[in-house]
């Protein structure tokens, strides 16, 4: 509720022959409602804001009555308290001062040819005007924010107004914490970085996750009020305001609330946009990956008005959230889906890459532009965009991590579907591998392709691991000792210092396994090509043992 201060009530002219006694402090303090009591039986009753008259009925009768005073002038509560001299009390105690002045309370003196109802009467009524002035200056702003969002005219110059209206510096976040637009005043201010106000050379951490919408009295000339901009319920960003602290008003505050409703619709608008292209740049991909379309031509002019020219070299991702719970609610994981786009897309950004993505039930299939040309370590290029998203995405939801399966970089859109097949493969094997990895390019896999050629061409991959390391598999109480025993010999180029330290044991007992799995076999670890068909065997195995989880 809109009021007036304790200052503006004391230079009313029915005020005038009143007398401030203590309480200077508390001069800024806002009358929300005047309450006239003459018996004040139970202070409890009083509501925050309300500014008392009373006469003190009983107050210098009943040491009871004046203790129940002192709790009231000490407790913050009240805007201020007027006492009448001359009914019951005939000067204002001492104690009375004292306390108002430690709480900075406003105590006012009242003389007896001065009627309650002129005073009541004369507060009550700039309350109201200034309610009424204030609701038609917040029609008249929200009349100029409706305006900027019917006429389309965008975030920043939402921004812009909000400042003019405010004259203070705004910032806009979105719901990841960046800076999506800002209009600047002050020259000592500015962005340290993601989460850190830079004022007067000093950092100010700002309080994102403390409350939804704050106001902050700054140990420096300014003040800040961080608000959340929310519709249904989803915070999709926050505005920041810096303003001089002597010139902060209830107006601005409401100004704000405004703008934060305009902001929300443009945020929702984005969303909408955002939505349909991920819906057209889906379908687009399924026809690529498919094969579904009539000529060449006819897709590279439909992917030019996608904005991506297929021309260049290019590869699939695949992106998988890992360790999601069973029966997680959608709705949830729909907004991290939400998240993770909006990293992809800045990631690309960032890197000047074009790419078109589809939806997966737990993440995304990506066509992402390497062109090779343009980048002669395309490799490494393709990873490091990779491992920024990686990153990102860690920081925001760290006990969910990806899993992203690369393919290799093709010029033919022909070949664009042979990409998608080797970054979902480089995504189901990533886990097999020896020391497995949550990112894995198809070239990553090693001896796994050639499971994969043998498992093409109609080979029994089962069959070949069970000729070549069967033997050690009938004793299902060792056969994991043994198969863990020699891939990580093979692993470590039988180094035996390395292998017994890798699994904890001791040389002599690694000693003894491995001519155990040299006699069970029949095979030699000191061939090469023996070695080669027992590692390709463990492969085959691990990969048969994944697919009957």
């Amino acid at each position: 509720m809109m009021g007036i201060s304790i200052l503006e009530a004391i230079q009313l002219p029915v005020m005038s022959q009143t007398k401030l006694v203590a309480g200077l402090d508390g001069l800024n303090n806002i009358i929300k409602w005047v309450t006239i009591v003459e018996v004040i039986d139970d202070i409890n009753r009083l509501q925050e804001g309300e500014f008392l008259i009373t006469t003190g009925f009983g107050l210098m009768e009943s040491m009871e009555k004046r203790e129940q005073f002192h709790a009231l002038l000490a407790n913050r509560k009240l805007s201020g308290i007027a006492l009448y001299t001359g009914f019951y009390i005939r000067e204002i105690p001492e104690s009375f001062i004292e306390i108002a002045n430690r709480s900075a309370l406003p105590l006012i003196e009242i003389p007896i040819d001065i009627n309650f109802s002129m005073i009541t009467k004369a507060i009550l009524e700039q309350i109201v005007n200034k309610q009424f002035a204030m609701f038609e200056h917040s029609i008249n702003i929200h009349k100029e924010f409706t305006q900027l969002v019917l006429g389309n005219q965008g975030i920043q110059a939402i921004t812009q107004t909000l400042s003019r209206l405010t004259e203070g510096s705004i910032i806009l976040f979105n719901q990841d914490k960046s800076v999506v637009g800002d209009w600047l005043i002050h020259d000592d201010v500015k962005m340290a970085n993601k989460d850190t106000l830079e004022i007067l050379s000093r950092e100010v951490p700002l309080p994102f996750d403390q409350q939804v919408s704050q106001l902050l009295d700054l140990d420096n000339p300014y003040i800040m009020s961080l608000y959340a901009i929310i519709a249904n319920n989803v915070n999709y960003g926050w505005i920041l305001t810096i303003k001089d602290k002597q010139r902060w008003k209830e107006i601005d505050q409401i100004a704000i609330e405004h703008a934060a409703t305009v902001y929300a619709i443009e945020f929702l608008r984005y969303k909408a946009i955002a939505d349909t292209e991920i819906r057209l740049q889906g379908d687009f991909l399924d026809q690529i990956l498919h094969g579904n379309f009539t000529d060449i031509s006819e897709a590279i002019e439909r992917g030019k008005k996608l904005g991506f020219d297929l021309m260049l070299s290019q590869a699939i991702l695949q992106i998988k959230v890992e360790n999601l719970p069973p029966n997680f609610e959608r709705h949830t994981l729909n907004e991290m889906l939400e998240r993770l786009y909006r990293i992809v897309s800045q990631v690309m950004l960032n890197n000047s890459r074009q790419f078109l993505l589809r939806n997966r039930l737990d993440g995304f299939i990506i066509l992402m532009e390497t062109n090779e040309d343009a980048h002669p370590s395309s490799k490494l290029s393709k990873m490091a965009i990779v491992q920024q998203i990686d990153e990102k995405w860690k920081l925001i939801y760290p006990q969910f991590p990806l899993r992203i399966g690369i393919g290799r970089s093709y010029n033919e859109i022909s070949r664009l579907s042979q990409s998608a097949k080797e970054a979902q493969h480089a995504l189901t094997f990533s886990k097999l591998l020896f020391k497995p990895k949550s990112l894995v390019e198809y070239d990553d896999l090693g001896l796994y392709h050639f499971l994969i050629q043998m498992q093409e061409l109609g080979m029994n991959v089962r069959e070949f691991s069970e000729t070549h390391i069967g033997a050690l598999l009938q004793n299902k109480r060792q056969s994991a000792d043994m198969i863990l025993t020699l891939e990580t010999y093979l692993y470590n180029n039988q180094s035996i210092h390395a292998t017994a330290a890798e699994l904890y044991i001791h040389r002599h007992t690694l000693k003894y396994r491995i001519t155990q799995i040299e006699k069970k076999t029949g095979y030699s670890l000191q061939s090469p090509e023996d070695r080669f068909h027992l590692h390709l065997a463990i492969m085959a195995y691990k990969l048969l043992a994944s697919s009957n989880d």
